[in-house]
């Protein structure tokens, strides 16, 4: 199943549809504002929304019902993620905070106050650290064991971060918004290994490719490309998709041998590699 978003004169709908066909299983009805970000719990069934009503909530995909609402941001979801099989989920925003919730309270359990801007995405690494990139050009790594905690690793970049990417256990792939590709080194202090651009648009977002370990890149300017070997110090993109037709790409996904993209033109379009 693939899902999307569409705006109404009431807020948002996520569609639910097959990848395949195209058509329309299910229609989720619920955030007040366009819904920001979106991701499937690892069973499938669940599906986890954040929206600029500042609200998260969990949707159950076989019956549509949304069982659990999570309020506690300050301005709109920048981004979200699930931490191992979905007890707990973390989720940023514009307000600066990253925030650890329990599924099964319902409960923000941990918030972390960056005072660096606001919080443009996160990247879980391992299931023990959480990443954060924000607007005044800072990449955070925090325990989640600890989150209270100082941050374990603190890089400053020249430009505001806008996606993040982890590649290993060692390093990180960091977008900016002059369009800059910046790969960390996490064992060393955060030193940048180097940086690529391509042209100077803002990246949207970064999405590894778990199959293939390419990175996947898309552009606000409508490029999305892919990354052959993120740790090369030459940027190699050997595959370049087209149909963006200049309109801003804002999510992509990579599965088995398909990639879908979504983009300001409210189409959301697969390709078969």
């Amino acid at each position: 199943a693939v899902v999307s978003t569409q705006s109404t004169g009431d807020g948002a709908d996520i569609l639910i549809f097959e990848c395949l066909t195209g058509i329309v299983r299910r229609k989720l009805s619920g955030h007040l504002f366009d819904v920001e970000c979106l991701k499937f719990f690892p069973s499938n069934l669940v599906l986890l929304s954040g929206g600029g009503d500042m609200c998260l909530k969990i949707w159950s995909v076989e019956d549509g019902s949304c069982p659990v609402t999570l309020t506690g941001h300050k301005r709109a979801i920048t981004s979200l993620d699930i931490v191992g099989r979905g007890k707990q989920i973390l989720s940023s925003s514009l307000d600066g905070t990253v925030k650890l919730w329990t599924c099964s309270t319902g409960q923000c359990s941990a918030t972390l106050s960056l005072e660096a801007g606001s919080v443009n995405d996160i990247s879980i690494l391992n299931e023990t650290s959480v990443a954060s990139v924000t607007s005044n050009g800072s990449l955070f790594l925090h325990s989640l064991s600890n989150p209270g905690s100082t941050a374990a690793l603190h890089f400053t970049h020249s430009s505001e971060l806008t996606a993040c990417a982890m590649l290993s256990d060692a390093h990180m792939l960091a977008g900016s918004v002059t369009g800059e590709l910046v790969t960390i080194d996490l064992r060393n202090a955060g030193k940048a290994l180097h940086i690529q651009q391509r042209s100077a648009c803002s990246i949207s977002t970064l999405c590894k490719d778990q199959t293939t370990a390419k990175v996947w890149c898309a552009q606000k300017d409508g490029e999305c490309y892919s990354i052959r070997s993120p740790l090369d110090p030459q940027l190699h993109c050997d595959l370049t998709l087209s149909g963006g037709d200049c309109e801003a790409i804002l999510q992509v996904a990579a599965k088995d041998n398909h990639i879908l993209t979504t983009a300001k033109d409210r189409i959301v379009r697969r390709y078969e590699l």
